[in-house]
């Protein structure tokens, strides 16, 4: 009996191997209802460049469609991964082989001081039309590159807040068994700094969310300031080379780093001066590099391969570690690796 057993699950296991290997494009057509494009290369959907090819691309605009293409991944036993902006995330260079679900920007609901909004809608352009709506609250992250869903997951913020402060509340696909819809209370979502739920819990995908933000009238003041401090980004960061933005975390400041104190700033101390400190500005493996305007910038100066930035970011994380005892975390996402 035993070894029937064994059998039965080494049949069930080739059997899915066996359907996914022959799966073919106009398979996953018809049970999407949308189109699929085939080896379609990622350094085409992200910020840094850099990536191979996805053996099946599907575009989504809205909720339902996220969560179809979800549970058809599942059903079919194909490897998935939901890709927003491309804002945040190094893919490999072999690509992924299965199938890469891109969300992209679709409707936008406004209920008084509510907004619910898709996880595929750009977070600045959202911010813009909150603001054109007389809302206010979501300025800080009015230059945050990516899309909503991207900035509910890392909690991406500025100047000391995160998207996750203005949350309502979150639809979330739940993979655990089958694919089921939840709607995630902002306390559940466990959102801390560059932190939540869905970092630590890869079976819940961010697929809608409601914004609670407060009724202003001066909306062409909150326009001025975004664009006055995106003119300091332009002089302060490396906005004419691909990247991901900063590539790792700040530190928060503790008993660990009291000898850094005097580097601190609002309970942290900044990633880039540890990086320049060490004299890794400009420093560079292949076609990736340290950018010599801000240290905490990892750069495509023209050519990168994912396994340049890999080597890249591990000699950063192993110098910083050995000279300040300060162990450095990414921010960005790896994919296919």
């Amino acid at each position: 009996m035993r070894k029937s057993v064994i059998y039965s699950l080494s049949f069930r296991a080739k059997l899915f191997k066996f359907k996914f290997l022959y799966m073919n494009k106009l398979d996953l057509e018809q049970q999407l209802s949308l189109p699929v494009i085939e080896n379609e290369n990622l350094s085409n959907h992200t910020n840094f460049k850099v990536g191979g090819p996805a053996k099946y691309f599907v575009k989504v605009e809205n909720v339902p469609q996220l969560f179809t293409a979800i549970n058809v991944a599942k059903k079919n036993n194909l490897p998935f991964f939901v890709i927003g902006g491309g804002s945040n995330i190094l893919v490999s260079d072999n690509g992924f082989d299965g199938l890469v679900i891109k969300t992209v920007p679709g409707k936008m609901e406004i209920t008084g001081e509510k907004i619910k909004v898709f996880a595929g809608n750009i977070l600045n352009l959202t911010i813009r039309e909150a603001i054109a709506n007389k809302l206010s609250g979501l300025e800080f992250a009015g230059n945050i590159p990516g899309t909503v869903g991207g900035a509910i997951y890392g909690n991406a913020g500025a100047y000391g807040q995160g998207a996750g402060d203005l949350v309502e509340s979150i639809e979330v696909i739940d993979l655990q068994n089958e694919p089921s819809l939840k709607i995630f209370s902002k306390e559940a979502c466990q959102f801390a700094y560059r932190d939540s739920i869905f970092k630590k819990n890869k079976n819940l995908i961010v697929a809608g969310v409601i914004f609670k933000l407060t009724h202003d009238e001066n909306s062409e003041e909150k326009i001025k300031v975004i664009d006055v401090e995106w003119q300091k980004r332009v002089c302060s960061q490396p906005l004419n080379l691909p990247s991901c933005g900063c590539w790792f975390k700040n530190i928060l400041a503790s008993n660990e780093t009291k000898k850094y104190e005097s580097w601190s700033s609002n309970g942290k101390i900044s990633a880039a001066k540890f990086i320049d400190e060490a004299g890794l500005k400009g420093f560079k493996i292949g076609g990736a590099g340290v950018s010599d305007v801000h240290a905490n910038f990892i750069v495509n100066l023209g050519a990168a391969k994912a396994e340049d930035v890999l080597q890249l970011v591990s000699v950063v994380k192993t110098k910083v570690r050995n000279e300040f005892g300060v162990q450095l975390e990414e921010e960005v996402q790896y994919v296919g690796f």
